[in-house]
């Protein structure tokens, strides 16, 4: 999650600081690999992101810039970097590489935005053959509550509401 990619986060924001940082602390005990995975941009020709939104990629994502830095609650965590380019932090990234090497079968998902980001790694993390969950009291949307909550009935709708786990889950 990048400094940016919070900006705009309203609902639910310092209950998902405060899961996020809980799962990073305890992550020795159940997790193989932390990973952070934000929107890290060299240029705009780099994302079909930049189509729906050519205004944001003058300013926003843009690598090694303040903006795009992990943000000050999770940056004491030692976590591993992998860039993102588009919704899914699978799509044209080394994630995939990262977790078959590591042979990582289960991925646990936080972070923002429900009902695009945390969807999109959630469908390519299953395609992918990964037994995948996403956190949900460690998940918000820019959208909003709302968005929030559509996001979490699309994760059941399309696989099951086995994939939505609690951080006391998985500490």
């Amino acid at each position: 999650m990048s400094v940016e990619q919070v900006d705009g986060i309203e609902y639910n924001l310092k209950s998902l600081f405060a899961n996020c940082r809980k799962l990073c602390k305890n992550s020795s005990k159940f997790f193989d690999l932390i990973l952070d995975s934000r929107l890290w941009l060299r240029s705009k020709e780099e994302s079909s992101l930049s189509w729906v939104w050519p205004e944001t990629f003058e300013t926003m994502f843009v690598a090694d810039s303040k903006g795009a830095a992990l943000v000050v609650d999770l940056r004491s965590y030692p976590m591993q970097f992998v860039e993102k380019n588009n919704c899914s932090c699978f799509a044209n990234s080394e994630l995939q590489s990262i977790l078959e090497k590591a042979h990582v079968t289960e991925v646990y998902i936080c972070g923002i935005n429900t009902d695009f980001c945390v969807f999109a790694t959630c469908l390519d993390s299953f395609q992918n053959k990964f037994r995948t969950f996403v956190v949900k009291d460690a998940v918000s949307s820019i959208g909003g509550k709302l968005a929030h909550e559509d996001g979490l009935r699309n994760l059941i709708k399309h696989f099951g509401s086995q994939v939505l786990l609690e951080t006391k889950d998985c500490c």
